[in-house]
């Protein structure tokens, strides 16, 4: 009996390996896609539903090497974070960043700035592995990520971002 779970041990070992599958870039176009705000009347509201969630606790957005991201479908109950920096898309590849702020009362959101806060992103590949290149106004790239992970559940879509580089 001890024979067939070291088998099974073996075998599964590398099936687990292979089934963590990198995101490419249509699956980030993708996702990206489906987080596009609708326009009212050439005018969006921030922050939305489909916005991309950072987690900003202790500043880990502008700290962190690892970033997780959280696309909340719409109607999913969910826990709100305390400070929050998202991304929300208003065409397939520029995004306005904000940052908010929900734990203490009232709960507050720092204005919107044109350009200042008004970004483009590049979605590329090198070497087999998802880039996104987050650039200003002047087109000069401030960071870049590596896509290492895309997984869905019941409450949305979860995106792991390392950090390539800031030039914040």
């Amino acid at each position: 009996m001890n024979n067939y779970k070291l088998i099974y041990l073996v075998f599964s070992f590398p099936i687990c390996l292979f089934a963590q599958i990198k995101p490419t870039k249509s699956t980030i176009q993708k996702v990206v896609k489906n987080s596009v705000v609708e326009m009212k009347k050439g005018k969006f509201n921030l922050p939305s539903n489909k916005s991309w969630k950072f987690n900003n606790i202790d500043s880990l957005y502008f700290k962190k090497d690892t970033l997780n991201t959280f696309v909340y479908k719409e109607g999913s109950k969910h826990k709100s974070l305390c400070e929050v920096v998202d991304w929300t898309f208003y065409n397939k590849n520029a995004f306005v960043l904000g940052e908010e702020s929900n734990c203490k009362e009232p709960p507050t959101r720092k204005a919107t700035q044109s350009p200042k806060d008004f970004y483009k992103i590049a979605i590329y590949t090198v070497e087999n592995e998802t880039m996104i290149d987050v650039l200003r106004y002047d087109k000069m790239i401030v960071e870049s990520f590596i896509a290492i992970e895309v997984s869905e559940s019941e409450f949305g879509t979860k995106i792991k971002l390392v950090r390539r580089f800031n030039a914040n």
